[in-house]
């Protein structure tokens, strides 16, 4: 009986454990970033025109995952927020699309490479 308890404790502390470690990742329900973002405009680094005609969107969901649409595409996203920087992974045809970024005051503003360089694409999205 003694060990029966003991492994039932086990495996509780294990669950536990498990709960615990996923509940880490990605973002839960209570993240600001989850819910429906409205693409506000894209431009180039560098550009200051803003190109206002595209339509696009993001739908990020608790658990770091979701949905990007553009194009009349509908493409699956990962993602993760530390504090305000903002982490996306995109899958296109079998390929990832790095983005990154930041989450301030209700603007998800995220660039599909490097911030500075001029042909990287800055995506400015509002709830």
């Amino acid at each position: 009986m003694k060990k029966m308890a003991r492994y039932i404790g086990i495996v509780l502390c294990i669950a536990l454990f498990a709960g615990l470690l996923a509940a880490c990742g990605g973002g839960g329900a209570s993240s600001p970033a989850v819910g429906k973002w409205e693409g506000k405009y894209t431009k180039y680094v560098g550009d200051e025109e803003k190109n206002t005609s595209d339509e696009f969107s993001l739908e990020l969901k608790a658990g770091g995952k979701g949905v990007s649409t553009r194009d009349g595409l509908d493409l699956n996203v990962t993602w993760t927020l530390d504090g305000e920087d903002f982490a996306m992974t995109e899958t296109f045809l079998g390929m990832e699309i790095k983005y990154t970024g930041t989450l301030k005051d209700g603007v998800l503003d995220i660039f599909n490479g490097d911030p500075e360089d001029i042909w990287t694409c800055e995506y400015v999205y509002e709830k």
